[in-house]
């Protein structure tokens, strides 16, 4: 039987269950709350977008943090880098046209740079930075707001005098600069501006609103739903300040772009996994590996291409002096997840790997660590390990004598389990994804990486409370410090007035190992913790 051709890959139905989008979708507001304010960072935009509908687009913290207003999933934020990657959509545009090879060089298209040291560097080179010039110039004091980004004129002096750093194919040399240049061949070959190419062979034909090539000269401010968000300094130098958004001019192919969450999720969505734009060679070509970085990852041809959490993913990440981004498309699951923040230390990529990792819990693999979690002792005393659990709807019913009818079946535990808990310690949270439970660190950026996955083995006697019952919740791997074989305890108690549902019947709090977990919103702590 013949193999499927690509275009009938990119066009099938993506094995990833919308249920487990909309999983991680509910949780998403919550969580990413909880990582920007534990790493006090000024704002957050996410969305995930899945098998051509956006699902979910959210937005926590502030737009300009002093000011207090705060970032809506409207707000434009810079994406920077991604730019990079409408480039080269360009580019291979062009191609596809017959009006360029990414074998022809800078000196066959601008006139200009014919005799020039860049002249022989060919588009391939430059669009996987093998072109060996400079990253931003001997002096690119714009990246502080110190001077102007450098306009057309500045960019041909750079390119005349100190671009060329080493010769091209020796290194992955990220150039910015080699962006710029690949912006005017777009200009000579397309005889208009950057932005009106781009506009016309890129985002028209794909027809995703809110995505723009650099700041327009009447951009509102944060104080316009749709305006732009200001960014943030770290704190690194005392409280936040605000940054201003500044035109990158020349260098508009290599960082200029902006974009909402929603919006470069749903474009990446449309043209990474659904071949919306582009010919499926054409973007097997800018898939094609050029690079291996640290890590596994890969650079193409203004791709970056990596394996987080099971899924084979490209897209491109993004630094501005107004925030960092990051964009990561997976084409066999028709699947991207966007995260743009809006300081200048913001873990935009880790809080997007996070996300992936929760989207592969709710898909039904098995947390990272699940198979390291127990090995053979050295005494002879340890397991092998244990078998997965089985899914919540195949897990036997337990005996809650506080419950209508004396038993609850494990999906109706995990319901009632659902939610955050507090310590001195930090916060825990349990999750039913994909119809499995989960016990994840709420603080954590990437949850999935030590996720613990629940079983309910019994009911017994609460060990604070003789009175209450409490749910044994059998960890598949270690729920702290090594106690392999102690469960998670839920400590069930019934309200007066049914405030928890028809029941009355919900969680008062967990007890890991000994140590009493408190939900979230009965959780106060103490001026002074003292002791008793």
């Amino acid at each position: 039987m013949p193999l499927p051709s690509a275009v009938q890959f990119l066009e099938g139905s993506s094995p990833l269950p919308r249920a487990a989008a909309e999983d991680v979708a509910a949780m998403l507001p919550d969580w990413l709350e909880t990582v920007r304010h534990l790493r006090r960072q000024s704002g957050f935009q996410a969305a995930i977008w899945h098998d051509g509908e956006l699902v979910t687009e959210v937005a926590v913290g502030c737009a300009d943090e002093p000011a207090g207003i705060p970032l809506r999933t409207s707000h434009r934020l810079r994406i920077a880098s991604h730019s990079k990657m409408f480039t080269a959509l360009t580019i291979m545009r062009l191609k596809e046209q017959g009006r360029l090879r990414l074998d022809d060089t800078v000196g066959d298209h601008v006139v200009a740079l014919a005799e020039s040291p860049v002249a022989d560097r060919t588009l391939r080179d430059l669009l996987s930075h093998s072109a060996g010039l400079t990253r931003d110039s001997d002096d690119s004091r714009w990246w502080r707001l110190g001077t102007l980004f450098a306009d057309r004129s500045r960019l041909l002096k750079i390119a005349r005098t100190t671009a060329v750093k080493a010769a091209p194919g020796l290194h992955l040399q990220y150039s910015n600069i080699g962006y710029g240049l690949l912006g005017l061949v777009i200009e000579e070959i397309t005889g208009s501006s950057f932005e009106e190419a781009v506009t016309a062979l890129v985002l028209d034909p794909v027809g995703v609103e809110g995505v723009g090539p650099d700041l327009p000269a009447d951009a509102a401010g944060p104080e316009q739903a749709d305006g732009f968000a200001l960014g943030h300094t770290s704190l690194l130098h005392g409280p936040r300040r605000v940054v201003e958004q500044i035109s990158t001019r020349a260098l508009a192919a290599a960082t200029g772009f902006w974009a909402d969450a929603g919006a470069i999720a749903s474009f990446a969505g449309r043209v990474l996994t659904g071949g919306a734009l582009l010919e499926p060679g054409s973007l097997r070509e800018m898939r094609r590996r050029v690079w291996s970085l640290h890590e596994g990852g890969q650079y193409g041809l203004g791709l970056q291409e990596g394996r987080l959490h099971g899924f084979s993913v490209i897209g491109h990440s993004g630094g501005f002096p107004t925030g960092l981004s990051r964009t990561w498309a997976a084409p066999a699951e028709r699947l991207v997840v966007s995260v743009i923040g809006t300081s200048v230390d913001a873990p935009s990529s880790e809080v997007a790997v996070g996300i992936l990792g929760l989207l592969a819990l709710a898909a039904g693999r098995p947390a990272p660590q699940a198979d390291e979690f127990e090995r053979a002792g050295a005494q002879g005393g340890g397991s092998d390990g244990r078998a997965r659990p089985m899914v919540l709807a195949e897990q036997p019913v337990a005996a809650v004598a506080a419950a209508e009818g004396g038993a609850l079946s494990a999906a109706q535990l995990a319901q009632l389990v659902a939610g955050t808990y507090d310590s001195l310690w930090g916060r825990t949270r349990l999750v039913a994804l994909g119809g499995r439970l989960f016990c994840v660190d709420e603080s954590a950026t990437d949850p999935a990486a030590t996720a613990l996955e629940l079983a309910v083995s019994g009911v017994r006697a609460d060990p604070i409370d003789r009175e209450i019952e409490a749910v044994e919740l059998a960890a598949w791997g270690d729920s702290g410090y090594g106690t392999w074989a102690e469960p998670i305890l839920a400590r069930l108690v019934r309200d007066e007035v049914g405030a928890a549902g028809d029941s009355g019947l919900r969680c008062a709090g967990l007890v890991v190992t000994g140590q009493l977990q408190t939900p979230s919103a009965d959780f106060e702590m103490p001026e002074r913790v003292t002791a008793p």
